[in-house]
This record gives C-alpha cells, structure tokens and sequence, in this order.
C-alpha cells in the first residue's frame, strides 16, 4: 500500500479532505473514486493546471483545485486536513499561518516528528493514532491529530503513541539505533544517547 493509500484508509467515506500541497492531486483521485469530495490546494499554478489535465466525469465532480500557500480562504465547512510529503517544520508554519481550525489532521513526514507531536500540542492539536509505512526503503511516519487533549512521556514524545504497525516501528527503531550508534563511535553526544537508549527500552 502506498503513502497516498494508507492515508486515504484514514478517513471516513463521510469526510471532507483538503490536501495542501496535493502535487498531482493522486490523494484527491483516490479519495473521489469512493465519492468522497476534497479540495485540492498547492501554491504552484502550474502543478494544479497539470492535475486538471485529463479528469473523469467523476473526479470532476469530487474534486475543487485551489492555488494557495497554505490554508486557502474559501473554507466554509468541516473539513480534515492532509499534510504530506513536507517536513515538520514546513507543516507547523501552514497551520501556526492559518485561522481555520481543524478537527482531523493527518501528517506524514520523515523527519523531525517529536518536534511535530510538541509544537502540535500548543496549538492544542494531539496524538490520535499513528503508523510508520515504509516506501523505496525509506520510512514515514503518519501520524492523525485530533482536538482531544492528551499530555505525552518523554518516550511518547520520541517515538509516538497508538503506533498501528509495531513491526515496522520496531524494524525503523533498529535502524535508528544503528545509524546513531555509529555516530556516537566517533563522537558522544548526550542527545543522541539519550535517543537510543530510549529507543533500545522501548517495550513493543
């Protein structure tokens, strides 16, 4: 199952999508082949006159395409937001830049991600549930916020919370933990200690 796939088995058939950032809009094709309407928004024009290219009747009707930086202004309902494929702090910036405010996020970024569940927190969205998926050999971590307060350990902020597939958890962790390992061969760094035996004590 692909990055786009795995985020569209998070939402509901009774959800509204707005996908910043949508590159091709392939989120919104998906999404409208189970007649679930979303709006398509990137700040490229010339990467959304490409996505309107060779639409179905169908994908027509399910799908609103908007040049913006960020949140558009023509949000008039409820509607889940999908951030994906931008870094953490890339994320932070849309949402601390918007005045919308969201039931559902969900996000997927491969770095920075306990930067992500913290500064999510103090703009009081949190941790619902989360997934590492791993493509081309890199792994992603989704992760859906929701409005729901929730206060996280230090572990949770590193690692994540109501993680769906522990096997690749486990499998990125090991990989962490070699990766930084090899780093501190050459030089200590207390940070990165801290992280790997968090990481080595964390119970899957």
């Amino acid at each position: 199952m692909t990055r786009l796939e795995k985020i569209s088995s998070y939402i509901s058939d009774n959800e509204k999508v707005l996908d910043v950032g949508c590159d091709q809009a392939l989120l919104s094709k998906i999404l409208a082949k189970r007649k679930i309407y979303s709006i398509a928004s990137d700040l490229r024009p010339n990467i959304i006159e490409n996505a309107k290219k060779n639409l179905t009747p169908l994908e027509k009707e399910y799908i609103t395409f908007s040049v913006s930086n960020g949140v558009p202004a023509i949000l008039n309902e409820e509607y889940t937001l999908v951030l994906s494929g931008m870094g953490a702090h890339t994320i932070l910036d849309i949402l601390k830049n918007s005045n919308y405010r969201f039931n559902k996020i969900i996000t997927i970024s491969n770095n920075n991600n306990d930067i992500l569940r913290t500064e999510m927190s103090k703009l009081n969205y949190y941790v619902l549930e989360e997934e590492i998926i791993k493509e081309k050999g890199k792994f992603y971590n989704l992760i859906v916020f929701d409005n729901v307060k929730r206060d996280y350990s230090k572990e949770q902020i590193l690692v994540g919370i109501n993680h769906k597939n522990k096997e690749l958890l486990k499998e990125k962790n090991e990989y962490l933990i070699k990766k930084y390992t090899s780093i501190l061969n050459i030089a200590n760094n207390e940070k990165l200690i801290d992280i790997v035996n968090t990481l080595k004590d964390y119970k899957y």
